[in-house]
């Protein structure tokens, strides 16, 4: 053991009761097709708490946990399908939670604008903003009823400064809409987490999504807000009597800033693709406006800022080209500590993700391709790291498949970046292989963290190829935009180039070759397959795309203006060019049999994008499996539908690639 592992004494906790597996046995379909037992970990300010994120079905539920003496003393649930979107530590026993919707597995849940306060023993609830009626056990008055259309709203807020020395208030961003699509004024709002009340602190400058930022002392002293023409601009205060002042604007048209923290030296900390198109770490001058670079990396986007456990400098900048990469920043004391704890997980990442208000406790997340979170609490005086909780707790990461970073160049010389999962224990030649696309697509990528669905696959035997096509997030705006109007052109050529390259390094056996997607992966598979008729021998598509202008009238991603502009811009604008990026156009091409998986509640892709396929197929007399779902969504919420799939996705790829059977568990 070296110096600085030895240093970090990493104790066992058996803090809830884990989900154990017998001994030998190989995890399920069940096991895969499960939902995180625990995620989201907050410690409280005073360290006395933790709050935990766990799920049931398609419940999400909030755990408070004393940590003396490892005690469940507070239990909060929106019920009926709700979700939560965030949380917030108010004070050492009170918490803000931001309500949410989500409507199928392959959607995140979506904050609806609502918050709720509750104590840490799960009692005194509050509605405390919004305009539907409160959800499940929380009661008020006067808020009509739950199916009001949520587009109707009039405002909607999130917790901006949780203001830790005041346990009575946060501050909190309203953003109100005006109609038609438009934004009107946001506001910073001083609310009181017992009662709801509100006082207005001070509205933006101009009309449309702003992002407030609270000095070290909660005034409100930085604001971004996008203009009608697309133009982010910059405003600052000098303190809580004074107006707004205009930073910049112009240049920064279809620019992204998102500030991040106020500097204890009175500038604010912010992340801004301005210079290259990538997303980089600035200090912004909020005298002259000038910005000084902090961090910034040659191929990828900022992710993840660590700062200083007083919340005032960052110490690191994460960023991730293809394994996580950490830039460290600064000489502080809590950057060598970092450092030491990183150091201490070899072959992980471990993040800070919440710390006490003196920051003498935080919470870590320790991660890897193979392990999908493990939580510790760490103290710093004894610099010791205690396990808290699993995220999966069946998950075994020596078991588990690696996902190992590759890179190829596409057909015009562009360079890629994709993860391969190899089946454990295989030679890694002629391998029968899955191609999987990300849904989204704009803006999402995949990583290195472990993924469920590709490693169930690994586990069957299946290397699995998962691309980061033009289109996707991660890699700067250029990489995004230039797949804009690309559906049916530049991403499929970037699948068909990654699965040609797989093909070409003896990784996979060309005669076993698979294409498998969800949402615009699943448009992606059926793309790629009538494009490509002799590359793929199968096709899985799951809540797919198969008629764009139907999609582009249907969905409810047509349903608001800035759902409308999205489709033209990054889709197509006529009938004839969605008409001619639409699989069902090019069907007769068509030669791998397809499983076809939806549900019949899906609003995002509605359920008759797969019936239309179903009968184009009928009609050709084209082989093909059909799996839908009354009451599911965008995704499979219900956990015995998630295992159904799973397994018969399993026995269609065997059915047509004809893999070797693994392991007699199966």
């Amino acid at each position: 053991m070296n110096p600085i592992a030895r240093s970090l004494l990493v104790l066992v906790l058996n803090l809830l009761p884990a989900i154990s597996l017998a001994e030998g046995k190989p995890p399920s379909a069940a096991d895969f097709a499960s939902r995180p037992d625990y995620s989201r970990l907050q410690i409280a300010p005073d360290g006395r708490h933790v709050a935990v994120i766990t799920e049931v079905d398609d419940q999400q539920g909030l755990l408070v946990i004393r940590l003396a003496d490892k005690a469940v003393i507070g239990r909060f649930t929106l019920g009926l399908g709700g979700a939560i979107a965030d949380y917030w530590w108010v004070g050492p026993m009170r918490l803000v939670v931001s309500g949410a919707i989500r409507y199928g597995s392959l959607d995140e849940p979506r904050p609806i604008g609502e918050l709720i306060g509750v104590d840490a023993d799960g009692g005194n609830r509050s509605y405390l903003f919004g305009y539907r009626a409160p959800i499940g056990a929380i009661k008020s008055r006067g808020h009509g009823s739950r199916g009001v259309d949520l587009r109707r709203r009039l405002e909607s807020a999130m917790v901006i400064d949780p203001l830790p020395d005041d346990p009575q208030h946060a501050v909190i961003a309203v953003q109100t809409y005006a109609g038609g699509g438009e934004l009107g004024k946001a506001s910073a709002v001083l609310l009181d987490v017992y009662s709801g009340a509100r006082t207005t602190l001070k509205a933006a400058a101009i009309a449309g999504p702003s992002s407030f930022l609270t000095d070290q002392n909660g005034t409100v002293r930085f604001v971004v807000t996008r203009n009608r023409d697309a133009e982010v601009q910059t405003w600052v205060r000098r303190d809580e009597r004074s107006d707004w002042q205009l930073l910049n604007t112009g240049e920064l048209a279809d620019v992204d800033i998102s500030p991040l923290r106020f500097s204890a030296n009175g500038r604010a900390y912010v992340s801004s693709n301005e210079k290259d198109g990538r997303d980089c770490l600035f200090e912004q001058d909020l005298a002259s406006g000038d910005k000084r670079e902090l961090s910034c990396d040659a191929v990828a986007d900022l992710g993840n800022v660590v700062f200083s456990f007083d919340r005032r400098e960052p110490i690191a900048a994460f960023y991730q080209p293809d394994k996580p990469r950490i830039q460290y920043l600064s000489e502080h004391p809590d950057r060598v500590l970092l450092e030491k704890i990183q150091n201490s997980f070899p072959g992980e990442i471990a993040v800070p993700i919440s710390a006490t208000r003196d920051g003498r406790q935080l919470i870590l997340v320790v991660y890897s391709d193979r392990d999908p979170g493990r939580y510790f609490l760490f103290d710093r005086d004894s610099e010791k790291a205690t396990f808290l909780l699993s995220a999966h707790a069946w998950a075994d990461a020596k078991t588990m498949a690696e996902r190992r970073p590759i890179t190829y160049a596409a057909r015009d010389g562009a360079p890629l970046h994709g993860y391969l999962t190899l089946p454990p224990g295989q030679p890694e030649k002629a391998l029968p292989l899955v191609m999987l696309p990300h849904g989204g697509p704009f803006g999402l990528r995949d990583d290195w963290s472990w993924d469920q669905q590709a490693q169930w696959l690994a586990a069957n035997g299946y290397a699995v190829l998962q691309v980061n096509f033009r289109g996707s997030g991660g890699y700067g705006r250029d990489h995004l935009e230039a797949g804009q109007q690309g559906w049916d052109t530049v991403m499929i050529d970037d699948l068909t180039d990654g699965t040609r390259w797989a093909i070409d390094q003896g990784i996979a056996d060309p005669d076993r070759v698979a294409i498998f997607g969800a949402s615009y992966g699943g448009y992606a598979a059926l793309m790629s397959a009538v494009r490509e008729p002799e590359l793929y021998r199968c096709v899985v598509d799951y809540a797919g795309v198969s008629d764009l202008k139907a999609f582009s009238e249907d969905s409810d991603v047509a349903d608001s203006q800035a759902g409308r502009n999205f489709i033209d811009r990054f889709i197509g604008s006529s009938s004839a060019r969605l008409k001619a990026a639409s699989p069902l156009t090019m069907i007769d091409r068509l030669k791998a049999p397809v499983f076809i998986v939806h549900g019949e509640e899906d609003v995002r892709v509605p359920f008759s994008q797969a019936t239309a396929l179903r009968k184009a197929l009928d009609r050709r007399q084209h082989p093909y499996q059909w799996m839908a779902k009354k009451g599911e969504g965008h995704g499979f919420a219900k956990p015995e539908n998630r295992e159904e799939f799973l397994t018969r996705l399993v026995a269609f790829l065997d059915q047509h690639l004809k893999a070797a059977d693994i392991t007699a568990a199966r």
